[in-house]
């Protein structure tokens, strides 16, 4: 699971939208070897062991059943700012089931392959201390997303092969799922180890450099405490209309969950970013602050 902080989505700043705050990541399916430096979107990310950890290691690897499902919760809640003038986004609760469809292990662990379906039920959104126009919105944002399914392949190592719903609301949501499913060394490791996945990746078209810093904290058997900090850096160019300047954006998060099943029981994450467009000839400079949650169990 390559990573990216999806911090401010070009649509804040041409019209009233949804701007889920937190990261995410896919391959789209290239593969050009773990020993190679990312430069292009789609690389398959760089991962590095930088501590291996307590004596008693482990090669870590997600290995949930075949048609095995997970009752899960999505919750954003973000202040997004434009040029210091604030904008309301009423906090949002997404419902969803995970369920592993396909589990292909034909060619051996390095080309095995896991795929999920996420079924969304109907979002929430919390209108307390927010205008009756700030809900319409976001409620309307997310009209499409009750009743859709999309579809995750990952490898073992939680890096993404491919992802699909043709939606954007949950191709939004998926973006958070995908983030919150950690990139795992292929290295054998224990408590206490640290490692690295660099990649490159987009943004609602922008491109951006990403380093993910891993810290295992906790393993007991197949449960484990992850902590992740994603650091982020935005290349300058063109996104449609919009030229992007120049940006940065960090998530730390804790992850706490299974082997035996590939979204965590809890995760708990903040993220902050600070973009600077040029729409119209004029810079504009978008700021996000945002607390992103999830809650999933066996079902």
């Amino acid at each position: 699971m390559p990573r990216r902080c999806r911090a401010a989505v070009v649509a804040a700043l041409l019209g009233p939208v949804v701007v889920l705050a937190g990261c995410s990541g896919g391959d789209d399916g290239a593969d050009t070897g773990s020993a190679a430096t990312p430069t292009a979107v789609g690389d398959r990310p760089l991962v590095e062991v930088l501590d291996a950890g307590a004596d008693d290691r482990r090669v870590l690897a997600f290995d949930p059943a075949p048609d095995s499902s997970s009752e899960a919760t999505i919750e954003v809640a973000q202040r997004v700012s434009r040029d210091q003038e604030p904008t309301v986004v009423p906090p949002v609760s997404i419902p969803f089931t995970s369920k592993v469809t396909g589990v292909d292990r034909a060619d051996g662990d390095s080309d095995a392959t896991l795929t999920t379906t996420q079924t969304y039920d109907r979002p929430t959104v919390d209108a307390t201390g927010s205008s009756s126009s700030a809900v319409r919105d976001v409620e309307q944002a997310l009209s499409s997303l009750a009743g859709t399914t999309s579809t995750l392949v990952v490898r073992p190592d939680g890096t993404t092969v491919e992802a699909a719903s043709g939606v954007p609301a949950a191709d939004s949501v998926d973006a958070q799922v995908r983030e919150l499913v950690a990139v795992l060394p292929s290295e054998a490791v224990g408590i206490g180890a640290r490692w690295t996945a660099t990649s490159v990746d987009q943004v609602d078209g922008a491109v951006v450099d990403q380093v993910a810093t891993y810290a295992l904290t906790a393993l007991d058997g197949d449960a484990y405490e992850i902590e992740v900090t994603i650091d982020q850096t935005y290349r300058p160019g063109q996104v449609e209309e919009v030229e992007v300047s120049s940006g940065r954006g960090t998530l730390t998060a804790t992850l706490t969950g299974s082997l035996d099943r590939l979204l965590p029981d809890t995760a708990r994450g903040n993220v902050a970013s600070q973009v600077s467009y040029v729409v119209g000839g004029q810079l504009t400079e978008v700021r996000t602050t945002a607390t992103l949650g999830l809650e999933a169990g066996v079902s």
